[in-house]
This record gives C-alpha cells, structure tokens and sequence, in this order.
C-alpha cells in the first residue's frame, strides 16, 4: 500500500471578488509530479474571462518544472498562494495503479468536478441546518457549546445582537469568522420566504457590522430550478448581503462551501 500526497488547485482570477474555483490537482508520486487540470473552459467562464485555458496550462507547466526541480509538495503550497493557488496537503492510499487512478477519480468527483444537482432529486426534506450539522458532525468540527469556536469548532446560536434577537445560525473563527445563514425555498408561501429572506440580510448585516471587515458570509439555501426562479426576488436580497450563496442541491455548490469551511476549520484533505 503506497501512501500519496496531494493538493488542490485553486485560481481567484480576481482577488477583489474573491471567487475562488478548484481547477485541478497535484499528486506527489515516485516518477514525478502528476498535475491535472480541467479540459473545458466552462468552468473558468463561470467567473472570469481574463483567465482562460492557456494560462491555467501555463501555470500547469510552472507548477511540475518547480515540483521536479526538488521543491516539495508542501513547500509549493506555501510559494503558490496569489491568484494560482495550491491547497493544504492531503493524502490518499493506493495498493497499485488502477486504485490510484480510482483514487484521482474520486477526488475530481468531490473537488474539482462534481455531479449536478439534478442527478439528487431523492433529496430529503430535512432541516437544511440539520443537514449541514451532520457534515460538520462526520467531521469532527461542530462545536458542542459556544465556547467550542474558540477551538475552530462550528457553533450554532452565536449571538450577534442579544438585544435585537440576533443570532448565527452557524458560525467558525479562524482568524476570521465564517457565518452560515440557511433559507428553505422549497415552501411556496412567498409572504413568509420574503420576511425570512429580509431577516436574514438583518443578521448577515449586523455581523458585518460587528466585525467589519473579519468576516465571510454565506447563505446556504435549499431549491430546484422553477423554485429559484420563482424566489428570485428573496435570493437576490439575501445575495446582495451575503459573501457568497450556495444551493443545498447542487452537488458543486455544496462541495465548494463544505471545502471552505472545512479548510478554515484546519480540517486536513486527508483522503481514505
């Protein structure tokens, strides 16, 4: 059984928007680096057009002649961190090469490449912070109490503003603090979607307030394709307050929003 390292690679084409997409990764094997990167532009134009498929393959080749030269894996993920950027490390194990290639495959599937939100429609009509608890809990990185974020822990309730009645649904410090509010759209009553929608971008508001600057906002919110469009108006205002939105139904959304909050809760990639 053979034991791999790995990275993630990451492009934040602008760093004012700070969207950040995983492109490809990095795998430290005996012959040499094995980099892969995504194929088709899609992906990039999703964010950018100043950043296309021929600077990622030149950064690609920038990538394996730093990584042959001697440097290791670890040592690269610290040199690369501007808008080219590798992951902490992770590993993998493999007994011999149709494992390893196995491995490569799962790894794309959850990072770089997943599968689309309608490949879900079974998807249970839990709570959706229910739903991201049990993750953070498989994890190891919710918090049974408060006083658990000061240990990077995930915590739920953190007050905001006691007075006002505000609380975060979900909140991570790490340097900084990553708030998580959650919006179930897969209920029709558009009245009671737009005062939950209004009460959110209150909270998301005054943690902005709060810290300034030291915090990243998230709304995870939960609906097919004709919901979304039909709840357009409460997307958009919770969107013009939130860092970035997520859809608990799409397989890519959640696979980025899991990894951020992973990575900041000093969760390793460490892969079995």
């Amino acid at each position: 059984m053979n034991t791999y390292k790995y990275s993630i690679v990451r492009i934040t084409p602008n760093p004012v928007r700070a969207e950040t997409i995983n492109v490809g990764l990095v795998v430290m094997k005996p012959s040499g680096p094995d980099v892969r990167v995504i194929e088709t532009p899609a992906k990039l134009k999703a964010i950018t057009n100043d950043f296309g498929l021929e600077a990622l393959e030149n950064s690609q080749k920038q990538l394996e002649t730093i990584l042959t030269s001697g440097l290791s894996i670890e040592q690269a993920s610290l040199f690369f961190q501007g808008s080219f950027a590798l992951s902490s490390v992770g590993t993998f194990h493999a007994a011999n090469e149709r494992e390893y290639e196995l491995k490569i495959n799962e790894l794309n599937k959850l990072f770089i490449t997943p599968e689309r939100a309608k490949k879900r429609t079974e998807v249970s009509q839990k709570r959706i912070i229910t739903e991201l608890k049990d993750r953070f809990e498989k994890e190891g990185v919710m918090g049974k109490n408060l006083k658990e974020i000061s240990e990077h822990k995930v915590v739920q309730g953190y007050p905001l503003s006691e007075s006002e009645g505000l609380y975060a649904e979900l909140l991570l410090k790490n340097g900084i603090y990553h708030l998580t509010e959650t919006l179930d759209l897969r209920i029709s009553n558009n009245r009671q979607k737009m005062g939950e929608s209004a009460f959110k971008a209150v909270t998301i508001n005054a943690a902005k307030t709060k810290w300034n600057n030291c915090v990243k906002t998230f709304v995870v919110f939960a609906a097919d394709t004709p919901q979304e469009k039909a709840h357009s108006q409460q997307l958009n205002l919770v969107g013009g307050y939130a860092d970035n939105v997520f859809n608990l139904l799409s397989s890519e959304d959640m696979a980025k929003y899991y990894d951020h909050m992973l990575v900041a809760a000093g969760k390793s990639l460490n892969f079995n």
